[in-house]
């Protein structure tokens, strides 16, 4: 089968005897376990994979061992078996493997690609060039990007406990990677696979803790290489009726985002610019700015600094520039005009004194200056809480310039508010963790400044519904009031003129 690496819906399958027997001496897991990979790696495996959206099976293909003849011929029935069920097969190619030889027997075997770290070459196959966070290939001209590295979408348990981790306002801390996706996704020119695991050998993962792995990766605009855990494995390998439940539901919410696909097209309408070379010590900084950013709801907009000078800063109310290093004279001047037309800049101490003092009404870790139209907001010392960073910038902000608010609604870890490039709509789209994805708990209301004609709510596993609309009380702009059934996990808006 040919693979369609642009709308894909990839999922890691268990590799064989080999890898079995590899995880058996590295982890150690008990003969249920063992028993249900050999399972899975059997063709009539394959049948769990019907009326779902999965058409791409990714195993291990070649770790760099003698033994790899044996584990590509142990495949070949597998391997068969998915072709005829028209399921493309990708082999992931392992750091020490030969990369030569695996390549060679994948196109022997028939596989529809493979997976090498950092790749940037050439091949008879198409190759997804996979990567951990710190060593991407951001040049690549590989047809995918596939990135490791990456948390458990969700609140953030201690160990050994049930209590939720909190942030520095006590509220629970969540996990996720859909700032990290953003600020990938604003690099690369292919479609990205986010790779992550479920954690943990004892955490049992509802369906609804794996629909939220799903969304959290797609409404940043990449995709999951779905995962599951070994318990959830063996249940399903034993045919348990709650475990086939779960996994339906969790095959409808893979199949709503494939069916959904357009919307990753969909530009960003943050208010802030965030402009870093996203590398050392600059990523710490700004990567958490935008996942902290993220958190407060607060819309952003990821430039990379190799890509401003050539990108417009058109609807955006302000930029921050944390890196340590002063921008080039070309980047500095193209800020400055921003400043002087009317925009925000958030910048450490290297930016330097300019324009007049015009102290705001509240403490601030900043000096702040006005500059033409605008305002410049320089720290006193280096950039270093990211945390007080976001919050200042929220305030000096201010909440005036909002697009949207979300009222009564649980903390979410994704929002993104978003417009196709022939215009004509906007798509408001939350992921939330709070609650476990449950429904009811009051009305809801979404506020609006823009003014759409309609509303349609969309769910996933739901026909779309209107959504009524009045003119807010409060705020310039429209209320939109969601029913109490309506899901809090995951929901999208998708606004026409």
């Amino acid at each position: 089968m040919g693979l369609n690496l642009e709308n894909a819906v990839p999922m890691r399958w268990p590799s064989g005897p080999l890898e079995i027997a590899r995880r058996q001496k590295a982890e150690g897991f008990p003969p249920r376990v063992r028993q249900a990979l050999e399972r899975w790696h059997e063709p009539a495996a394959l049948e769990i994979l019907e009326d779902t959206p999965i058409d791409c099976l990714v195993f291990t293909w070649a770790a760099g061992l003698p033994a790899d003849q044996e584990q590509w011929r142990t495949a070949a029935p597998l391997v068969e078996a998915a072709r005829r069920r028209n399921l493309a097969v990708v082999g992931w190619v392992e750091d020490a493997a030969d990369r030569g030889q695996a390549l060679a027997a994948a196109k022997t075997a028939g596989l529809a690609a493979v997976a090498i770290h950092g790749f940037k070459g050439t091949a008879d196959l198409p190759v997804v060039a996979w990567s951990q966070r710190e060593d991407v290939p951001w040049d690549s001209g590989a047809p995918a990007v596939a990135i490791g590295g990456n948390v458990w979408p969700g609140v953030n348990i201690t160990q050994g406990g049930g209590d939720a981790n909190a942030g520095p306002t006590n509220l629970p801390w969540l996990d996720s990677n859909g700032w990290y996706i953003q600020m990938a996704r604003a690099r690369l020119r292919a479609p990205l696979w986010v790779a992550f695991d479920p954690p943990g050998k004892s955490a049992v993962f509802s369906a609804q803790s794996y629909a939220n792995a799903i969304a959290d990766s797609e409404v940043a605009g990449g995709r999951w290489l779905i995962s599951l855990d070994d318990d959830f494995r063996s249940s399903l390998a034993e045919g348990a009726a709650p475990a086939l439940q779960s996994w339906k539901r969790i095959a409808a919410a893979a199949r709503f985002f494939r069916d959904h696909a357009a919307w990753k097209s969909y530009r960003s309408l943050g208010l802030v610019g965030v402009i870093s070379d996203f590398t050392g010590p600059n990523f710490d900084l700004s990567g958490e700015l935008l996942n902290l950013m993220a958190r407060r709801d607060l819309l952003f907009r990821v430039i990379w600094k190799s890509q401003a000078a050539a990108q417009p800063f058109t609807g955006l109310k302000a930029l921050l520039y944390a890196d340590a290093a002063a921008p080039d004279s070309a980047l500095r001047r193209k800020i400055a005009e921003f400043v002087e037309q009317g925009g925000l800049l958030v910048a450490g101490p290297e930016w330097g004194a300019q324009g007049k003092p015009a102290p705001p009404d509240f403490p601030t870790q900043f000096d702040v200056r006005s500059l033409g139209k605008g305002r410049l907001a320089v720290g006193r010392e280096a950039l270093s809480d990211p945390y007080q960073v976001a919050v200042d910038t929220q305030f000096l902000l201010s909440h005036r310039y909002d697009l949207v608010k979300i009222f009564n609604a649980p903390s979410s870890g994704c929002t993104r508010f978003t417009v196709p490039a022939p215009g004509g709509k906007a798509l408001l789209q939350c992921v939330s963790y709070a609650d476990g994805g449950r429904g009811g708990g009051g009305l809801r209301t979404i506020w609006i400044r823009d003014q759409f004609a309609k509303a349609r709510l969309w769910s996933i596993g739901n026909d779309p519904v209107s959504v009524g609309a009045e003119p807010s009380e409060e705020y310039t702009g429209t209320d939109y009031h969601l029913p109490a059934s309506a899901p809090r996990s995951y929901l999208a808006l998708e606004f026409e003129v």
